[in-house]
């Protein structure tokens, strides 16, 4: 089996330019056809369109923001509009999968309780997303080292949410960097949450830097998602540690042929 990347523009390519455009373009020329980014609020959305189109590019996740502490209901009206926005520009970009992270949790609530909330937040965005035809990824982040007081800081976290809202338009990112920093195994983690995951992203341990620049067993992982079923992409979410982005990315695009 073949495994399909994609890459995380925000990181990856950022020795071919500063803009999103340069770095489709070094994209395309290393041989990847789909991509990633983060937010699309502020951005240029017509270059990037442009350059995607002409280089052949699909853009495959958006995220709609990272600031709203959803685990508080009074957030939850804005965040319809805020994820409305992001949902109609990255669907002007092509993008139908849009990254909702949790926010902040809180000492003064029980975590059922945050969770609840939470999933009240992504049941408000379900008939924004059954309108726009658009899916949510759910994220889960460590918070041991890059995401300190995170709610959905393990994958059961994020799993819950989801089991929770109980629709096919709320499913999961499993990033593999995060779980393994937050102390998962993925052997026992992943099999428990395998049947909402959507997308895996990747990256190394320690630093988040590209497969084979740390300690990780990278056939081993990959063929953890291949005995699992796992058809989808892998998107590489790292800090690659050398450059040109192409060569440091070699091994895992070799790796992901081989599969």
């Amino acid at each position: 089996m073949k495994y399909e990347i994609s890459v995380n523009l925000e990181y990856a390519f950022q020795d071919a330019g500063e803009t999103i455009q340069e770095r489709i373009a070094a994209a395309a020329a290393a041989g990847f056809s789909k991509v990633e980014i983060f937010l699309t609020k502020g951005r240029d959305l017509p270059a990037i369109k442009r350059a995607l189109d002409e280089n052949g590019v699909e853009l495959i996740t958006t995220v709609a923001d990272y600031q709203t502490q959803l685990v508080d209901p009074g957030t939850h009206h804005g965040f319809c509009a805020t994820f409305r926005q992001a949902a109609e520009e990255a669907l002007f970009l092509g993008c139908r999968n849009i990254v909702v992270t949790s926010g902040r949790g809180v000492p003064w609530l029980k975590r059922p309780v945050q969770h609840r909330n939470l999933a009240d937040a992504l049941v408000r965005l379900l008939p924004i997303a059954e309108e726009l035809d658009v899916t949510i990824l759910l994220e889960s982040a460590n918070t041991r080292y890059d995401h300190p007081g995170v709610l959905c800081s393990t994958t059961a976290d994020s799993v819950d949410v989801a089991e929770m809202v109980g629709s096919p338009r709320v499913r999961l990112i499993y990033d593999l960097y995060q779980s393994v920093v937050e102390g998962e195994d993925p052997e026992v983690v992943l099999p428990r949450a395998i049947h909402l995951v959507d997308h895996v992203q990747v990256g190394d341990v320690p630093g988040r830097g590209e497969p084979g620049s740390g300690t990780l067993d990278w056939p081993a992982q990959l063929g953890l998602l291949k005995r699992l079923g796992y058809r989808g992409l892998i998107g590489l979410e790292l800090m690659p540690t050398r450059s040109p982005t192409g060569d440091a990315l070699a091994y895992i695009k070799q790796l992901c042929t081989e599969v």
